[in-house]
């Protein structure tokens, strides 16, 4: 059969129903005709086919929103499994049938054009005219074929002075009369249809498994208790191997094979996700926004049931539309199930104050209306938390990211929400009851939640999930944060910087061994060895850790000053000093602390060559502006 008319997907059975897909390639335009054709033909086969809805990205909050529209060259199929099979296995048939009948059509039309009539009626048509009448001629007789064949029904009328190309329904119903009657549903094929069958992917269903082999135990069992109580009658006597045995009752058999457990059916990322919210619910309801086909999976596996209004439970697979809240309640089995089952990981990320504006237009500069949470937050904190997030989910192949907005709770990325200016903790901000609801609905309840914020956001989640993994615990600054931000999304620089640290500055035991330490590593330079260098080497910064008397651990970082390193400053008697390269000019704060004489001969405290200290001991800071090689080093 020729493959390029349709493409079909396997065969999908759960209990009673089958399911499947018809994709139809474009193919100039010809790909709607055969679906509608296709279309028309599962009336034939009594199955239910129809057109799904496209999926449209657009702005919700517009008012030009458009509505959503049919895909019309993609066909659902559902239905019994053997109807279905054999609609699939006469889809292809009909479709060559039908294009063969057209494509004759199409001839005689081509036998008219090369005709006298033909040149006649297309004297003053041009060939893009004459190649457009053709298309529209094979597309109406393609629709006329696929309504006349296998249908007893007359064409609608239709002027013979006519031209040609409008005539494609009169000369279709000749075509298909000549042909001879066809019967639509005698087009499949019994082999193929057996095929697909073999090949259908069926659902493991534990439980009918389950109640078949209890009912042929009990089966097996009336038969034995048949034959003994016969023999009995007749008077004869059982062999030794056959001896009478007090049989069970049926309803023991079944009341004791009810604590059996299932085997164990291996679940999909969804079904896990849905069963993990079940078990962190209170009650272990499932939400109502669970699809009605993971309910049924999860019932056929035995890990939830349904209770009915009435309080009676019965069979998930019998639900025929979407099940409401607290009507679907995980069991025992499903339990155990999801503690042995691996959680989901979501990263929660905050938000943030900085939210996108328009960039040009008349709204210009104001917030944008509706954006989606994923692009509403701008800010560089919240910049860095996704990049950071996207890096421990693995771009969403190894977990979900969601964001804990402080007005809206937590929303998914592509979420549209309006603009807002909340921080958390302020009055109005998202309370735990609005944030359990939400979880459970999202379905992110029972998950392995890590939080990327600070306390607040913390604090928020801290009332829905008992368990958090916090990577910013301890740190005490957003700078610190965004360390360890860039620690995540990027640990290339983490042994480079530990590198450094540990070559340049060593653990002191005490702030003043750290002078000691300081001024035996620093080597004095002239100014004008470095020259115009010294202004941009001025700003170079070196960290390190120091320990103070108290014990404490502080982070050693200074800057050197600009004002540090200048002109030379004259001696004490007013006159320019001959040796400019050895004093610099210091700042009054520092000139007053300085306790050495300047090494031209000015007056204590004016300014001198060597490295300038400045000790601190109620910030217990140590500050030295020097050079180490051909760098300015400061630790502090």
């Amino acid at each position: 059969m020729p493959a390029e008319y349709v493409t079909r997907t396997r065969i999908a059975v759960d209990r009673d129903g089958a399911e499947a897909a018809l994709d139809f390639p474009r193919a100039a335009g010809k790909g709607k005709a055969r679906a509608a054709a296709v279309r028309r033909l599962a009336v034939i086969y009594k199955v239910h086919a129809r057109h799904p809805y496209r999926v449209n990205h657009y702005n919700p909050a517009s008012p030009d929103a458009p509505l959503t529209t049919p895909d019309e060259l993609h066909l659902d199929v559902s239905g019994a499994p053997e109807r279905v099979a054999r609609y699939l296995s006469a889809v292809p048939r009909y479709l060559a049938r039908v294009e063969a009948l057209a494509t004759k059509a199409a001839c005689i039309y081509g036998r008219w054009i090369r005709s006298a009539a033909g040149e006649e009626a297309l004297e003053y048509t041009g060939a893009s005219g004459a190649r457009a009448y053709a298309r529209r001629f094979r597309a109406d007789a393609f629709a006329a074929v696929a309504d006349f064949l296998g249908i007893s029904a007359l064409p609608r009328y239709i002027d013979p002075a006519a031209p040609m190309w409008d005539q494609a329904a009169r000369i279709a119903w000749d075509v298909v009369k000549a042909e001879g009657p066809v019967s639509l549903y005698a087009m499949h094929d019994e082999t193929e249809v057996e095929e697909l069958l073999a090949a259908a992917d069926r659902t493991p269903d534990p439980a009918a498994e389950a109640f078949e082999r209890e009912l042929a135990e009990l089966r097996a069992a009336e038969r034995r208790r048949s034959a003994r109580l016969f023999a009995a009658l007749d008077g004869e006597e059982l062999p030794a191997d056959e001896a009478p045995v007090e049989e069970a009752a049926a309803e023991d058999v079944v009341e004791d094979q009810e604590d059996e457990e299932l085997p164990a059916v291996e679940l999909t990322p969804v079904q896990r996700r849905w069963l993990h919210t079940a078990a962190a619910h209170p009650e272990g309801f499932l939400p109502a926004s669970v699809n009605l086909r993971t309910a049924r999976s999860l019932g056929a596996a035995g890990l939830v049931q349904w209770t009915r209004p009435q309080g009676r439970t019965v069979p998930v697979a019998e639900a025929v539309w979407k099940l409401d809240a607290g009507e679907v309640r995980i069991t025992a089995a499903g339990r155990r199930r999801a503690a042995a089952e691996e959680r989901e990981r979501v990263v929660i990320v905050a938000c943030g104050g900085r939210k996108a504006v328009y960039a040009d237009g008349v709204r210009k500069g104001e917030p944008v209306i509706g954006a989606r949470a994923g692009e509403l937050y701008v800010g560089s904190y919240h910049r860095a938390a996704r990049r950071a997030a996207d890096v421990l989910t693995r771009n969403g192949r190894a977990g979900r990211v969601l964001i804990l907005s402080a007005k809206w709770g937590l929303v998914e990325l592509d979420r549209h929400i309006l603009n807002y200016n909340l921080k958390a903790g302020d009055p109005g901000t998202v309370d735990g009851e609005t944030l359990r609801r939400q979880a459970h609905e999202l379905g992110i309840s029972g998950a392995a939640v890590t939080v990327l914020g600070g306390r607040a956001y913390v604090s928020l989640a801290r009332q829905v999930w008992d368990e958090l993994d916090t990577p910013l615990a301890g740190t005490r600054g957003i700078g610190e944060q965004l360390a360890r931000f860039a620690d995540t999304y990027a640990p290339e620089r983490r042994p480079a910087k530990d590198a450094i640290e540990a070559a340049v500055v060593e653990e002191l035991p005490t702030a003043e061994g750290a002078s000691e330490v300081i001024k035996d590593t620093v080597r004095p330079v002239r100014v004008e060895q470095l020259g115009e260098g010294l202004p941009a080497m001025a700003g170079t910064v070196r960290t390190a850790e120091i320990a103070t008397p108290t014990g404490r651990r502080h982070h050693a970082a200074g800057r050197m000053s600009r004002r540090a390193v200048g002109r030379p400053c004259p001696p004490a008697g007013g006159q320019p000093s001959r040796q400019p390269d050895s004093c610099t000019r210091l700042t009054p704060r520092i000139r007053a602390r300085c306790s050495r004489p300047c090494s031209s001969g000015s007056a204590i405290g004016s300014s001198c060559g060597s490295p300038s200290r400045r000790i601190s001991s109620r910030r217990r800071r140590v500050v030295f502006i020097g050079t180490v090689g051909t760098s300015a080093s400061t630790a502090a």
